[in-house]
């Protein structure tokens, strides 16, 4: 009997020829995306700070880790619909945990809708604690759960 392995994507810093397949999989996923031209200035500011999973040469998923003074927000985080629920999304996030823990970072934290149970099971199930929940976190009608993850516990 073979056994048949899961192909296992490349984790590696964005660049911008990425930015496009980004904004894609941001269209895709996310009920109110983060356009084109946000990511782009995001990525002006903080292209070091993006990874991508691709595999097959094709963008998957990515992460944007924002640090300052041990502390990090996981900004925006997603995977392309026809690979979530395979793995690949869990190991993006321990990816960019390990990268953040590498650069000293202490506190990872992160915002998810309430609604949003796939994400919320994820960051659970990696280890990330709940700690708040703001109704307004942004804005009026706009509520988030908020999850921490210490890096060096």
């Amino acid at each position: 009997m073979e056994s048949t392995q899961v192909p296992q994507p490349e984790y590696r810093q964005a660049c911008f020829t990425d930015l496009e397949a980004i904004a894609a999989i941001e269209d895709e996923v996310f009920d109110e995306p983060y356009k084109y031209l946000m990511l782009r200035q995001l990525y002006d500011l903080h292209g070091s700070d993006w990874l991508v999973a691709e595999l097959n040469e094709a963008v998957i998923g990515y992460a944007l880790t924002l640090e300052k003074a041990g502390r990090a927000l996981l900004f925006t985080f997603a995977v392309a619909k026809r690979f979530q629920f395979r793995g690949y999304g869990r190991a993006l996030l321990e990816h960019t945990l390990e990268r953040s823990r590498a650069n000293g970072v202490e506190v990872e934290y992160l915002t998810v809708r309430p609604d949003n149970l796939a994400a919320s099971n994820l960051f659970k199930q990696a280890g990330f604690v709940f700690v708040a929940h703001d109704e307004r976190y942004f804005g009026s009608g706009e509520p988030r759960d908020v999850y921490e993850f210490h890096l060096h516990a």
